[in-house]
């Protein structure tokens, strides 16, 4: 059986920052710290993939720069049926394809001195008051303290009995080839969120996201349904999908059609047990947009933290890690978007969305 003091489930954006933010801490320690994938990279991880500059810079507070293509946007035109506006901010966001952008934030930490195990799952964890036994598809572990980086799906937090079906979103999504040269999204470095699909009962919006593939341009296309209102209707999206992508002159090729659940961020949900943390979309993301990179490595970065106190003091009941995470700044801005969310998603009216964009047009728009 080997022997760590930490294990990490999960090496997407939360798993593997907090393995670098470990070996930046304490470098001995990252040479006693395991990181598992279940996958092999280069993984396929459907996502918008849009990195902001708070991702950017929680990139920079980790000492990591990461060379992978990327589509910088310098506007976002928000829609809803016929109304319209624009927000121009320069750099406001960059678009990568996340199975670039995990694989090589992996590999950073990789070579900060954290063992890497790619195609490894995880199959069984127990917890005991010497530590934690783990088993996964190629061998058994014992570490101090657990991680659970793992996705909405989490294993992790199934085996820890804090499994919820009522903060679960649905997402759908497919890449569609696009002419760089003519697409105005492409043109003039646009992303588009259309909050139509609300009309119809998704608790979410269409996007268009310009994006690159092996250097072909890409349009990036999805519809998100938070179900932040969990016990609302639930909307039927392949047909929402399918009349959203008829509008831009785009036929629905269900070979290429992916879904995803994601997990969003309840304040007063449990995130932790005696020497287990869990993070990223283990623990939720924010269901207004769904944006989910720079909260995954700021939750990564506070799980190490937590983990580094734990093996400092001797202290592995994490009893306050619900609380510290709720105050943070990370938690604070979860929570806000929530209470948003739940505005914007909450079934109020077509008068109500179209009030409330001139009022957004007339505020922040061109």
């Amino acid at each position: 059986m080997g022997e760590y003091d930490i294990l990490i489930v999960g090496a997407g954006p939360a798993g593997s920052a907090a393995a670098i933010q470990i070996a930046n801490r304490n470098p001995d320690l990252a040479r006693r710290t395991l990181l598992i994938e279940k996958a092999v990279f280069p993984r396929p991880k459907l996502c918008g993939g849009g990195v902001t500059t708070h991702a950017d810079a929680l990139l920079a507070k980790l000492r990591v720069q990461l060379d992978v293509p990327s589509f910088p946007i310098h506007a976002i035109k928000f829609m809803f049926e016929d109304l319209r506006f624009t927000v121009r901010i320069p750099n406001v966001f960059r678009v990568v394809r996340r199975e670039e952008f995990d694989a090589q934030l992996a590999q950073h930490a990789r070579a900060r001195g954290v063992e890497l195990r790619e195609g490894e799952a995880l199959v069984d964890l127990e917890r005991e008051d010497a530590g934690v036994n783990v088993r996964t598809t190629l061998g058994t572990y014992h570490a101090q303290v657990v991680i659970g980086a793992d996705g909405a799906n989490s294993v992790v937090r199934t085996k820890l009995g804090l499994a919820r079906w009522d903060r679960i979103a649905r997402l759908i999504e497919i890449l569609t080839p696009a002419d760089a040269t003519r697409a105005p999204e492409f043109v003039e470095h646009t992303a588009v969120f259309d909050f139509t699909p609300v009309t119809r009962g998704a608790q979410g919006y269409y996007w268009d996201f310009p994006s690159f593939k092996q250097g072909v341009p890409m349009m990036n296309r999805g519809l998100g349904d938070t179900r932040v209102h969990p016990y609302f209707p639930r909307a039927s999206l392949k047909p929402i999908f399918e009349e959203m992508l008829a509008q831009r002159e785009v036929e629905l090729d269900d070979a290429h059609l992916q879904g995803h659940p994601e997990r969003w961020f309840d304040a007063s949900a449990k995130h932790s047990a005696p020497r287990v943390l869990l993070a990223g979309d283990a623990a939720g993301a924010e269901p207004l947009f769904g944006e989910g990179i720079s909260h995954a490595l700021d939750f990564g970065m506070r799980a190490a933290d937590e983990a580094l106190r734990a093996l400092a003091r001797g202290d592995f009941s994490f009893t306050d890690y619900e609380r510290r995470v709720a105050w943070s700044a990370l938690g604070r801005r979860l929570q806000f978007k929530r209470a948003l969310a739940h505005i914007a998603y909450g079934d109020r009216g077509r008068w109500f969305y179209r009030l409330g964009w001139q009022v957004l047009r007339a505020m922040f728009g061109k």
